[in-house]
């Protein structure tokens, strides 16, 4: 708890990778703008207090106020006295000028010629960031369109060649010809796929040094402000206790200003100059998404590549099966064993599984042994991959026909099973088995002796509650893995219509066309809302909140999340530990 609680500014800030650069800009031109301001002003003001003191301390050099008055009186002690304390100021007052001069002045002056050329510098890096990415993308458009026109003249080639071995009295050499060039056509294709393959991978590295190159410098331009808000917060404390030793008779006026200097907070000033001008969609950074992207459509098509190839197969077996008649041939004897062998398994999954579902009462020594047989079997099914699916397969199908247990040895067997079953996914590593029987395990449930009112929804006692024990669930890879396949289902159901190289960046939204930076959005809001689901489910099974909080900041920085989202899913988190952190006080 105090883990997460602790650093809370560190975790909760904002930084200036939420603001455009156009406002970053203008804000440390402003900063740069305001500190030469206050050196005007502080020239002038020392320019005008030593004059002040000198003609002063001349007017005070032509005689002594107490010179008419009679020696020992209490008028000539009290004009004595002011004489000395108008000369012991005025003196005073220059010493303090050059104090004012050489910690104020000339430190804000330093800061200002530093800074002037710091924000060249990083204005040098980042243009030279952004056309380097400008170059990388001419070379991709340049590349698209090649690979646009290879594919074109390709096609005219092969639209000839078909034409030509349709027609009557093509000339053999003329054949021999189109062949030829539709060869050709084919490797500058090839060709030129390759070279677009290496800009599209160029690109991306640019991007991706862009990304980096673009949060550097917001930081960099967020440290000269920080340095900027740091001095101007020293300088106005040194003047204010300059000017509190020289005015101590207007320390009613002072301490109005105090009020405003003491409130100096740099922090809060930074956050709230972040909250007015921060854009959302400034920082989507692209690498890690246009990464998914390209590993979600790779997925994609090695699935349709599998799926033709099983047509394919099927097709030739229903072919070889009509050109042999007999009924005895091997193939389909293989393939209706195939057949048979994997429902055979299903329907003793089913069986296994209903087992512990049907309203049928036996003694307890019956009743024990069947239960030792049927997770014996359990166990032995689900060392193979098609029998850890048959019983995934038969729970979703239970699921839909009963899922309350009605006594407590039937629900231990059910609970037992389920720990072989996860036993034998980490022994095999199926994530993905277990990822969907650990959202099973919330649906079955039985209902204790104690509480046998079925309206009473608080008193059943699920599965979910006997299986949180197992080591599964304290293995952190299982939720990276399981968070990865859930990310890949989601792009699944909403496949890109082209590759993320092909579509337009920077296009405003107005035009109303899906750019890369929407892709983007669209992967980050992907992972945003599959994190923010897991940490519920992690916390169901009662994972350690410091390793969830853990998991969430390696998952935000692999995925690089927005600072928002980030913000949100911190802030979410935080909250569930502060209730969990009541509930347990609440109980002790």
């Amino acid at each position: 708890m105090q883990d997460l609680l602790a650093d809370e500014e560190n975790q909760s800030r904002r930084t200036f990778c939420q603001m455009p650069f156009t406002s970053i800009y203008e804000n440390a031109e402003k900063g740069q703008q305001s500190v030469a301001h206050l050196l005007a002003f502080l020239g002038k003001k020392n320019a005008a207090e030593r004059k002040y003191a000198e003609s002063m301390l001349g007017a005070l050099a032509d005689g002594e106020l107490s010179d008419f008055e009679e020696y020992g009186t209490s008028v000539k002690g009290v004009l004595s006295q002011w004489q000395l304390y108008l000369q012991s100021m005025n003196n005073q007052q220059m010493v303090w000028a050059q104090v004012v001069e050489e910690h104020v002045a000339r430190p804000l002056e330093s800061l200002k010629d530093a800074s002037t050329s710091y924000i060249q510098t990083l204005q040098a890096e980042l243009t030279r960031a952004n056309d380097e990415y400008a170059h990388a993308e001419a070379l991709q458009k340049k590349a698209k369109a090649a690979t646009d026109a290879a594919k074109l003249e390709l096609m005219e080639a092969q639209s000839r060649q078909h034409d030509a071995l349709h027609e009557i009295g093509v000339p053999s050499f003329e054949l021999q010809r189109l062949a030829s060039r539709v060869h050709r056509c084919g490797l500058e294709l090839t060709r030129a796929l390759a070279e677009k393959e290496q800009t599209k991978q160029l690109l991306l590295k640019k991007i991706v040094a862009r990304d980096e190159m673009s949060m550097a410098v917001s930081v960099a331009y967020q440290r000269a402000e920080e340095e900027r808000m740091d001095q101007m917060a020293t300088c106005m404390k040194l003047w204010m206790h300059v000017e509190k030793e020289h005015l101590k008779f207007r320390e009613k006026q002072l301490a109005h200003l105090e009020e405003h200097v003491v409130r100096m907070d740099r922090a809060g000033d930074m956050q709230l100059l972040i909250h007015n001008r921060r854009e959302v969609d400034n920082m989507h950074f692209q690498g890690k998404a246009l990464s998914l992207l390209d590993w979600q459509r790779q997925q994609d098509h090695h699935a349709v590549a599998m799926a033709a190839m099983s047509i394919k197969k099927e097709t030739t077996s229903s072919e070889d099966d009509m050109l042999l008649v007999s009924p005895t041939s091997q193939a389909s004897s293989s393939t209706s064993d195939a057949s048979r062998s994997a429902s055979s398994l299903q329907d003793q999954m089913d069986a296994l599984v209903a087992i512990h579902f049907d309203e049928i009462e036996t003694d307890d020594e019956t009743n024990q042994s069947a239960v030792d047989v049927s997770n014996d079997h359990v166990a032995a099914l689900c060392d193979d991959p098609d029998g850890r699916l048959g019983f995934v397969r038969a729970l979703n199908r239970q699921r839909s026909a009963d899922t309350k247990v009605r006594s407590a040895a039937k629900f231990d067997s059910l609970v037992r099973s389920f720990h072989v079953f996860f036993d034998a996914c980490v022994r095999h590593d199926d994530t993905k088995a277990a990822k969907t029987a650990m959202m099973l395990s919330a649906t079955f449930y039985m209902i204790p002796r104690h509480n046998q009112d079925a309206d009473q929804r608080h008193g059943r006692r699920y599965v979910q509650e006997d299986v949180k024990d197992h080591t599964i669930w304290r293995n952190p890879k299982f939720w990276e893995k399981a968070l990865l396949l859930a990310i890949g289902e989601e792009l699944h159901k909403s496949p890109q219509r082209c590759p993320w190289e092909d579509l337009p960046t920077n296009v405003p939204r107005s035009d109303g066309v899906f750019s890369r930076e929407e892709a983007v959005s669209h992967v980050h809001n992907i992972v945003f809302g599959q994190l923010g689901s897991f940490t519920l489910s992690m916390l169901e099974f009662d994972v350690p909140i410091t390793q969830i909080r853990y998991f969430i900041e390696t998952m935000c920085d692999a995925h690089e999340l927005t600072e928002e989202q980030r913000f949100l899913l911190r802030a979410n988190l935080r909250e569930i530990a502060i209730k969990l952190g009541y509930h347990e006080r609440s109980k002790s």
